[in-house]
């Protein structure tokens, strides 16, 4: 019983680390239907915002950025319950406006619930 309590956290495991590399590589293409498609339908995090402001959020930095690069790094994922995890991990954002490159590097908590379509990014953002 316990071996497949720990396989299927396995399992939950890379499936959350595909997810937030998924989003990784939807920032690095600008690619906002992709990074749209990692965020739960009725995402709301606890400082208020919506999916929509999310989506806006960085439609605004695409718009903005003639290039983006994003990479997360030191991921520890905690699973909370079979339906709901925790990441933790540390992000290098690197945008270029004006031939000019700068970089943001943040550590930040993601929280993730998982549906029947797989696991999704429900806050933290």
């Amino acid at each position: 019983m316990l071996f497949n309590l720990l396989a299927c956290s396995d399992y939950d495991k890379q499936a959350i680390n595909a997810l937030l590399d998924a989003r990784d590589i939807a920032v690095s293409t600008h690619n906002i239907r992709g990074y749209d498609a990692l965020l739960l339908p009725d995402y709301h995090d606890k400082s208020g915002q919506s999916e929509f402001d999310i989506v806006s959020k960085m439609n605004k930095l695409f718009a903005q950025f003639e290039e983006t690069e994003m990479t997360s790094s030191n991921r520890v994922i905690r699973m909370l319950d079979e339906h709901s995890a925790e990441c933790e991990q540390s992000y290098l954002l690197r945008v270029k406006a004006d031939g000019t490159w700068r970089q943001l590097n943040q550590r930040e908590r993601i929280t993730l619930s998982k549906t029947s379509d797989g696991w999704k990014i429900s806050g933290g953002l």
